[in-house]
């Protein structure tokens, strides 16, 4: 598949590592810490066990909802509809690229925590900041339209290879999650030009902000309650790890040295999919009551250190397959 002409006037042209090197540690540190303060909540009383399901449920159902809605909502733009269309259909690829990955891993049945935690990547916390250092604010967007896509097969793919019960892919309750409502909302209030401003805005900014954090601070209870020593010796962690931060990223590679769109969007995607493993492997343990949401955390937690090394390294490949 050739090149198109490039759709983005003005894209960045400054990609190199040492732009995104700090801001990767950055974040990477800031989570680790987020996970700290929910690990010592717990361990001294303030949140019980029923606490950080409410916790959970309120992130999943109300902040994530509000991050998708504030990123999508704005200014009309022929020229960013056609790239979001194109972004939306390579994440599709990547995502089933993923998902053939984990199938020959695990097999048809294996290890549904994994298959979740490997195919979802957490783009939403640290793929964002990295875009916005990297390729400017104006890219958030198209890593808005991956998250959009990605939550429909949060709802779908990995609800069911978690807890492997069809009822949960009732068209009804996945057409009516709040996550899929912003996302159908959000995208009308593109195509109509009408931006989130005055109580509306601030209302979503308000929630939209609590996201990071209580996705965090969840998983540090998470991790208060496991075997943290368990963890570090389970090799079934560090298959996982390799899977996501090594094995699907230099996939993507390979798939996006094709896509029809320029460097910069590129490496917006790629940002995407070379992030650990994403939380909500752990919160849908806790939200269905299905698998050990305690693995499923010490997962997100090992593949987060890990990417410490693997992402600059992938995005490193990328950048030099991209030219």
């Amino acid at each position: 598949m050739g090149a198109i002409k490039p759709l983005i006037k003005g894209a960045p042209t400054d990609l190199s590592l040492s732009t995104t090197m700090p801001v990767m540690v950055t974040q990477t540190v800031a989570m680790f810490l987020m996970m700290a303060v929910g690990f010592v909540v717990y361990r001294i009383g303030l949140v019980d066990e029923a606490g950080s399901r409410s916790l959970t449920n309120f992130a999943v159902y109300v902040s994530m909802p509000a991050v998708i809605l504030r990123t999508l909502a704005g200014t009309f733009d022929a020229q960013r509809l056609q790239v979001a269309g194109i972004s939306a259909v390579i994440t599709l690829v990547l995502l089933a690229v993923c998902m053939a990955c984990v199938r020959v891993a695990y097999g048809a049945r294996g290890d549904g925590i994994a298959k979740a935690g490997i195919v979802i990547s957490n783009m939403g916390f640290i793929g964002v900041p990295l875009i916005q250092a990297v390729v400017g604010e104006d890219y958030v967007f198209y890593m808005s339209v991956s998250m959009a896509v990605q939550t429909v097969v949060i709802w779908t793919y990995s609800a069911y290879v978690i807890t492997r019960d069809v009822s949960v892919l009732d068209a009804k309750k996945i057409a009516t999650n709040p996550a899929i409502i912003a996302i159908v909302l959000g995208f009308a209030l593109f195509l109509l030009s009408i931006d989130l401003t005055g109580v509306p805005g601030a209302l979503v900014d308000g929630m939209a902000d609590m996201n990071t954090g209580l996705a965090m601070v969840v998983l540090g209870i998470y991790l208060a309650q496991a075997d943290l020593g368990g963890i570090v010796r389970n090799l079934s962690i560090y298959k996982a790890c390799l899977l996501r931060l090594v094995v699907t990223p230099a996939l993507s590679i390979l798939v996006l040295m094709a896509a029809p769109v320029e460097p910069a969007v590129k490496v917006t995607l790629l940002i995407a999919f070379v992030c650990p493993c994403g939380s909500t492997a752990a919160t849908l343990c806790q939200i269905f009551g299905k698998g050990d949401y305690r693995y499923a955390a010490g997962m997100v937690a090992m593949s987060t250190l890990l990417s410490v090394v693997a992402m600059p390294l992938m995005l490193m490949a990328g950048l030099v397959a991209f030219g």
